[in-house]
């Protein structure tokens, strides 16, 4: 029989061991970012998508707001301007038909009315943020809504394409598509204690830059001539898109919008 006190230190052991146990479980590795990251692509959530823009020194300013849904298998996803006042998108909905995505957005036309025009994009509304192949690294530490996040960035190349396809022939000149490259940059706010993402920051600087580009060319000028008249004009505009989590797979419905006209 054990003595009084080699019973206690092998409690003490014991114990010891599953406080360090209990502890690894929280502390921060590459491997368990990753792991965690593939678990989120793979989820269900609600979460709150935020655009701001910062011009030079300017405080920044909020662009706009939009709630959304997401359901990973069989993939839906459904978004909605937080002001459907607002000039542009109001609603968003993708899902799986015969495995392609369609996507169906809703928008003001020139007679105010909104309406929904649907496209068999084979793109996910997520894929903006879901990058396979990417490498994620740790870059720093901060605290959201009270839950310490660890951030793991990826930076990849990324190309803008315009579809004029849709325009009037006489409005196009001949043009259907203008492509221009550009770089992103996203992060992944990562709570190890919870296994879970809290946050994801997308820089959309050098999207919107390549969308100006586009727009320049498309006007008749070159990609060279495009770049420099934005040099010119001073000062660039800094965007930044933020997707705050909730509920990762908790209870997520979705149903199409009772007001969906597809073609």
């Amino acid at each position: 029989m054990l003595s009084f006190k080699r019973r206690n230190a092998a409690v003490f052991i014991l114990l010891a061991a599953v406080m360090l146990t209990a502890c690894g479980r929280d502390q921060p590795s590459d491997a368990r970012a990753e792991e965690i990251i593939h678990d989120f692509w793979q989820g269900d959530y609600e979460y709150t998508q935020t655009v701001y823009s910062t011009i030079g020194e300017e405080q920044r300013k909020l662009y706009g707001e939009t709630r959304g849904k997401l359901i990973s298998d069989p993939y839906q996803q459904y978004e909605r301007a937080a002001d459907a006042s607002e000039q542009g998108i109001t609603e968003q909905y993708w899902y799986t038909r015969d495995g392609q995505v369609v996507y169906n957005f809703k928008a003001p036309t020139a007679d105010s009315l909104n309406h929904w025009t649907t496209i068999q994009s084979g793109v996910k509304g997520s894929c903006v943020y879901i990058k396979e192949g990417q490498p994620f690294v740790f870059d720093r530490e901060e605290t959201i809504s009270g839950r310490k996040s660890y951030v793991y960035r990826a930076r990849f190349e990324e190309e803008y394409a315009a579809d004029y396809s849709r325009l009037p022939e006489e409005e196009r000149n001949g043009v259907t598509e203008i492509a221009v490259p550009y770089r992103m940059d996203v992060e992944y706010y990562i709570d190890f204690s919870e296994n879970e993402v809290v946050r994801i920051r997308l820089d959309m600087t050098d999207a919107a830059k390549a969308g100006e580009i586009a727009n320049l060319m498309f006007s008749g000028m070159t990609r060279e001539e495009a770049e420099e008249q934005l040099r010119q004009n001073g000062t660039e505009e800094a965007y930044e898109m933020f997707y705050d989590i909730q509920n990762f797979n908790g209870p997520v419905e979705i149903n199409a919008p009772q007001d969906l006209e597809e073609l």
